[in-house]
């Protein structure tokens, strides 16, 4: 099969699908496979309100629906976090996208959670093959084939033998299906992990796509099927694209230290105001959150408005 149908079975099979299982898999202990903002908590939830509510300008934020999309179970962004919106409404998988008129749509790595499509250049063909995943007795293996099809992005210039391009296919098919329909009005906001199509194209002959297994990244993506996380890194131009084509304002994009520094100042001085010292709780979530050899700089963030 394909590797985005291949992706789609191991990560969302309603039997063994990885997002399907109810474990706790996102957290720092060592049966969990990844860590992201989302696990600091309330610091998190108080930042992403205030930047929030500045991408609204000056519209009233009472009249606006909080909508996290694929928030982990039992656990939203917002919990326990005093808000000025109308509502706060959390989607989790299985739940029907219904997008209120007035919205704030947020998430947090669920972009790069969507299958994407795997190709390899052969020298000798002089072309790309598609990557599909087939069964060799009890072993689940790659096997590239010739493709059907134009390829769905810009080739590199002068590829070399095995050059690997993940295409982040199902990151658009999801942005297609929250920016839909055209009479929602309000914020798009997401961090996740991408890059733009020209390095994505020239400077990662290995690909991008990586699995998560109990802390661990590793580049099997056949091993433990249903039982480890498997992503890839996003194309920002597609998605800010797509963005534009349905009506939203020019993008705003910067890493998640730029971002928070920028649309959630005052929620930042207020934590250094309070703080008891550099080993206060508050202090250190937010230090995780900004600093580069954190989260700060890897993940990004994303928004553009429409009204």
């Amino acid at each position: 099969m394909p590797y985005d149908e291949f992706l789609e079975w191991v990560l969302y099979d309603p039997q063994i699908g990885y997002y399907q299982n109810s474990k706790y898999r996102v957290g720092k202990f060592k049966h969990n496979d990844f860590y992201t903002s989302s696990n600091l908590g309330g610091v998190w939830g108080s930042l992403i309100v205030e930047a929030c509510t500045n991408l609204l300008g000056e519209n009233d934020p009472g009249l606006f629906t909080f909508v996290e999309i694929g928030a982990e179970p039992g656990s939203s962004t917002l919990d326990g976090i005093e808000n000025p919106f109308e509502q706060v409404r959390v989607i989790r998988l299985g739940d029907t996208l219904n997008v209120p008129n007035r919205a704030i749509i947020y998430s947090n790595e669920l972009l790069d959670a969507q299958p994407f499509k795997r190709f390899r250049y052969h020298q000798e063909a002089d072309d790309w093959f598609e990557i599909f995943v087939t069964l060799e007795g009890d072993e689940l293996i790659e096997l590239d084939l010739e493709r059907k099809g134009p390829l769905p992005f810009p080739p590199p210039h002068h590829p070399t033998e095995g050059y690997l391009i993940d295409w982040p296919c199902g990151s658009l098919s999801m942005m297609q299906k929250i920016l839909y329909p055209p009479s929602w009005k309000g914020v798009f906001l997401t961090f996740d992990y991408g890059l733009d199509q020209n390095i994505l194209m020239q400077d990662r002959p290995e690909g991008t796509a990586r699995g998560y297994y109990r802390q661990k990244m590793n580049s099997k993506l056949l091993d433990h099927p249903g039982e480890q996380d498997l992503t890839c890194h996003l194309c920002w131009d597609i998605l800010e694209h797509c963005l534009k084509e349905n009506g939203f304002s020019p993008s705003i994009r910067m890493s998640q230290e730029s971002f928070l520094l920028k649309y959630s100042t005052s929620s930042i001085q207020r934590i250094f105001r309070e703080s008891e010292g550099p080993m206060d709780a508050k202090m250190l979530a937010l230090r995780e959150l900004i600093h580069p050899a954190h989260l700060g700089h890897g993940l990004q963030g994303l928004a553009s408005t429409r009204f």
